[in-house]
C-alpha cells in the first residue's frame, strides 16, 4: 500500500493490471490523494465536535435512567475511540484510493456483512444499519449527481477506462459511507445510538463531500482533464473545520485589517463567532456617531450615548421588564401584513420609552447603555432583513416579525445567542424562517397545516417566554417532530413521483430509438408490401419497444428483435436466382416461428395474427416467383410513419443566452420560484433528465407542481416570470448578519474620504 502521498503504481501488479506509468498522471493522482487526505481528517473533526452534544442532548431528554446512562456510556467509549475510528476511517479511504489506480477496473465496494452465527436479532440489527447507511449513500449521490459525474469521467479518463460508475468512484459517497460503517465496527455499541452516528454522519461529513468534490473538481479542470464538462454557478457549502484549517493557511493579514473584513470571514466560521458581536458593535459605533436615523436606538428617548453621557443609564434589569410588558401586548396584537409589523415596530419604540420614563426625543431623562443600544439595532435590523427577504412569504413575515420581542429580550438576557450557533432562540428562529420559505398560501391555515404549527410555537413563545431560555428549545422540538414527519413523507412521496417520470423517460427514449430504428428501415426500403409494414407497425413495434425496456439496446433479445425485421423485410424481396429460392424455403418456418413467439410475448390478438400471417404468405409466394408484392401501390412512406410520431413532439427554438445557461445550471435541491396564471408558485428542482432536459418541481410535501424543460425555464427567467430562491439552506441568522455587515460595512465606506 502506499504511505503518505505516494502511490506506487509500478509494483506487485499482476499481469491483468495495468500500469499507470505516465508522468503527469501520477501528479495528478498524488495532488488529489493529497487533498483527501487533507479533508478527510478535518470531516471527521467536525463529525466528532458534535457527537458529545447530540449525545448530551439525547441523555438529558431521556425518559428513563437505563436510556440516560446507555447515551452517556455511548458518549464516554466514543470518546476514546474517537482516534482509532478517526485513523481507520483514512486509512481506509486512502487504500481504496490507492488500489483503484492499481486495478484496470474499479473494484465496488463490498457492502456485504460476514456470515455470522448470531441470532436473529444481530441479523435485524445489520439490516437496520444496512437501511440507514444504504439511505446516505442514496441522499449524496442525488444531491451530488453533477459533481460526481464529472469527477467519474475524469476519473475514467486518468484511469483510462470508458465510464465509471459513482459506485465503482474511490471517494463517491458509497466508499465514505462503508468506510465509516468500518471503521466504526471498533466500536460494538448500542444499534439505537449507532444509528444516530450514522445520521451525525450523514449531516457533518456527506453534508460536507460536495465541498471536496468540488476541490477535486477545480483542481483536475485547472490541469486541463475535461474541462467543458458540467460547469456550475453555486458550489456545495465547505465545513467550517475546512474553512478554518484554510484561512490559517492563508491568513497573512496584519493588525490594521478592516473590522468589517474580519466580521465577512468570522460570520462562517463558528469558532470565531464570540467576537462577532464586538465587531458588529464598533460597526454600529461608527454609524452612530454619524448620526444615522435608521437605528433603532436613536429613535428612542437619549438614544446615542456618545451624545448623552450625562443622562442616567437604564438598567438591563429595568429593559427587561419594559419588553416582558410590550411581549404580552403583541402576543394579543397579531398583525397581517409586513406593513403592519413595520408599523408596530414604531409602536412598540414609543411604549418602550414611555415603560422605561425617558422622557421626550427633544427632552430625554433616561438613557440605554451602550451595550443595550446595540443589542436593540441588531435585532431591529435583524427583523428589517426577515421583513425585506423575499424568500420569506409575506403571510410568514407577519408572524415571524412578532418574534421580535421576545428575541430582543434573549438577546439582552443571554450574549451568547450571536456567537453560538446552537442557541435554542437562534435554532428555533432559523428553523420557523427554513420551514416558512418552502410554504405556498394553500388555503390551509388549520392547527395542524404549517402555517397554524408556526402561528402555534410564536404564540407560545409570546405568551410564556419570561426569563427561561429552555423554553426555546421545547417549542424547537415540537416543531422539529413536525417537520421531520413532514419530511419523511415528502421523501416518500417525491421519490414515488420521480420513479414515476424516470419510467416514463425510459419509455420515451425507448419510444423514440424503435421509431428511429423504423424509419431507419423506412430509408433503406421505401417500399414494402402491407403485410410487411403491418406487422412492424402493428405489433413488431412493441417487440422491439419490450426488449429495449426490459434489458436494453445490448442485450440479445434486442438484438434478435432488430434481425427479425432485417430477415422479413429480405424474405418479401423477389428472388430471382435459384440458390436464394432455395434460402428463403428454409428460412421461412423459422422466421415465422421467431414472428409468432415474438407476438405471443406481448399477447397480440391471435386473430389479427393469423391475417397477418396469411397476408405475409402471399407475399413469399410473390417472393419466390420472383415477383414484388407491393399491393395497393402503397409504399412504406405512406405507412411507417407513424412510428414517427412515437417520438417527442420538437421542442421550440432554443436559445442559448445567459438566461438558458442559468436555466441550465440549476440543481437538484434548488428552489425556484415562478408565474403561473398571474400566481406565483414555488417548487423544489426535484429530479432532472439528463437526455430530455425535463425538469420535475415538488413542493414542500414532496407532491409535484410543476413539470418543465430547460428551455422552458429560460423562457420565464427572459420574462422575468421566475427567479432563483437562494441561500435556503443558510440559516436566517447567518444571512442576516452578513445581510447586516453589508449595510453597515457600505456605511463605513461611504463615511471615508475619497
Amino acid at each position: 500500500m502506499a504511505s503518505d502521498n505516494v502511490i506506487s503504481f509500478g509494483q506487485g501488479l499482476g499481469g491483468g493490471r495495468r500500469r499507470v506509468a505516465d508522468a503527469r498522471t501520477h501528479e495528478l493522482v498524488a495532488a488529489c490523494r493529497t487533498r483527501i487526505a487533507d479533508t478527510v481528517p478535518r470531516l471527521m473533526q467536525e463529525l466528532f465536535e458534535h457527537i458529545d452534544d447530540e449525545l448530551y442532548q439525547l441523555a438529558d431528554k431521556s425518559a428513563s435512567d437505563v436510556l440516560q446512562t446507555r447515551y452517556f456510556d455511548a458518549m464516554r467509549e466514543l470518546r476514546k475511540l474517537r482516534e482509532p475510528i478517526e485513523q481507520g476511517f483514512l486509512r481506509s479511504q486512502l487504500t481504496h484510493y490507492d488500489d483503484f489506480w492499481l486495478h484496470p477496473i474499479p473494484v465496488e465496494a463490498d457492502s456485504k456483512e460476514p456470515v455470522s452465527d448470531e441470532l436473529s436479532l444481530v441479523e435485524d440489527d445489520e439490516l437496520e444499519e444496512n437501511l440507514a447507511v444504504s439511505g446516505m449513500v442514496s441522499k449524496a449521490e442525488n444531491r451530488y449527481h453533477r459533481e460526481l459525474f464529472a469527477l467519474n469521467m475524469r476519473f475514467a479518463q486518468l484511469v483510462g477506462v470508458p465510464d465509471l460508475a459513482t459506485r465503482q468512484n474511490p471517494v463517491g459517497p458509497h466508499s465514505l459511507a462503508e468506510g465509516f460503517r468500518s471503521a466504526m465496527r471498533q466500536w460494538s455499541g448500542d444499534l439505537g445510538v449507532r444509528l444516530v452516528i450514522f445520521k451525525l454522519f450523514d449531516r457533518y461529513v456527506m453534508g460536507y463531500a460536495g465541498g471536496l468534490y468540488d476541490d477535486l473538481n477545480d483542481g483536475l479542470v485547472e490541469a486541463g482533464i475535461l474541462p467543458k464538462i458540467v460547469q456550475r454557478v453555486r458550489r456545495n457549502p465547505v465545513a467550517p473545520s475546512v474553512q478554518r484549517a484554510r484561512q490559517e493557511a492563508g491568513s497573512g493579514a496584519g493588525p490594521d485589517a478592516e473590522v468589517g473584513d474580519r466580521l465577512a470571514e468570522n460570520v462562517a466560521d463558528e469558532v470565531s463567532q464570540e467576537q462577532v458581536l464586538g465587531m458588529l458593535a464598533q460597526l454600529l459605533s461608527m454609524r452612530r456617531d454619524r448620526g444615522a436615523g435608521n437605528l433603532y436606538s436613536r429613535r428612542l428617548p437619549g438614544g446615542g450615548a456618545a451624545y448623552h453621557t450625562h443622562l442616567p443609564a437604564v438598567g438591563s434589569h429595568e429593559l427587561i421588564d419594559a419588553l416582558h410588558y410590550l411581549q404580552r401586548e403583541a402576543a394579543i396584537e397579531a398583525p397581517v401584513s409586513p406593513e403592519e409589523v413595520q408599523q408596530l415596530q414604531t409602536e412598540m419604540l414609543i411604549n418602550l420609552g414611555r415603560q422605561l420614563d425617558m422622557g421626550s426625543t427633544e427632552a430625554p431623562a433616561k438613557r440605554l447603555n451602550q451595550v443595550d443600544q446595540d443589542m436593540l439595532d441588531v435585532i431591529g435590523m435583524l427583523f428589517d432583513f426577515i421583513l425585506d427577504d423575499r424568500n420569506v412569504p409575506d403571510a410568514m413575515k407577519a408572524l415571524l416579525g412578532r418574534l421580535q420581542i421576545p428575541m430582543l429580550k434573549v438577546a439582552v438576557l443571554d450574549r451568547s445567542f450571536f456567537s453560538n450557533k446552537q442557541h435554542p432562540a437562534r435554532r428555533l428562529l432559523n428553523a420557523l424562517a427554513r420551514a416558512a420559505m418552502g410554504w405556498v398560501d394553500d388555503g390551509d391555515r388549520s392547527a395542524k397545516s404549517l402555517f397554524g404549527r408556526i402561528e402555534t410555537a410564536v404564540a407560545r413563545i409570546l405568551s410564556d417566554f419570561s426569563d427561561n431560555v429552555g423554553l426555546f428549545s421545547q417549542v424547537y422540538d415540537e416543531f422539529y417532530n413536525f417537520i421531520e414527519r413532514e419530511a419523511r413523507g415528502a421523501e416518500v412521496a417525491e421519490e414515488r413521483i420521480n420513479q414515476v417520470t424516470r419510467g416514463q423517460e425510459q419509455l420515451l427514449i425507448a419510444r423514440r430509438r424503435v421509431a428511429e430504428v423504423l424509419n431507419e428501415f423506412r430509408i433503406a426500403q421505401p417500399e414494402l408490401p402491407m403485410a410487411v409494414v403491418n406487422i412492424l407497425r402493428e405489433g413488431w413495434h412493441d417487440v422491439m419497444l419490450l426488449a429495449f425496456l426490459r434489458e436494453g439496446e445490448e442485450s440479445v433479445a434486442w438484438q434478435h428483435a432488430y434481425a427479425a425485421v432485417e430477415e422479413l423485410i429480405w424474405s418479401v424481396q423477389p428472388k430471382v436466382e435459384q440458390p436464394e429460392r432455395q434460402r428463403l424455403l428454409k428460412a421461412i418456418p423459422d422466421l415465422l416461428k421467431k414472428l409468432r413467439d415474438g407476438l405471443n410475448n406481448i399477447s397480440f390478438d391471435q386473430h389479427r395474427a393469423s391475417q397477418l400471417f396469411k397476408e405475409l404468405q402471399a407475399c413469399h409466394i410473390a417472393a419466390l416467383r420472383g415477383e414484388s408484392d407491393a399491393a395497393d401501390g402503397k409504399t412504406a412512406d405512406e405507412v411507417i410513419p407513424d412510428a414517427v410520431a412515437l417520438g417527442a413532439e420538437p421542442e421550440p427554438e432554443v436559445v442559448e443566452d445567459d438566461f438558458y445557461t442559468k436555466a441550465k445550471a440549476l440543481q437538484v435541491g434548488q428552489w425556484l420560484e415562478w408565474q403561473r396564471d398571474d400566481v406565483w408558485v414555488r417548487g423544489k428542482l426535484s429530479w432532472r433528465s439528463e437526455v430530455t432536459s425535463t425538469c420535475i418541481f415538488v413542493n414542500r410535501k414532496g407532491m409535484k407542481v410543476a413539470e418543465m424543460t430547460i428551455n422552458d425555464i429560460a423562457v420565464l427567467f427572459r420574462g422575468d416570470k421566475a427567479r432563483l430562491m437562494e441561500d435556503l439552506n443558510t440559516p436566517l441568522m447567518d444571512r442576516a448578519l452578513n445581510a447586516m455587515l453589508g449595510a453597515l460595512h457600505d456605511t463605513e465606506g461611504a463615511a471615508k474620504p475619497v
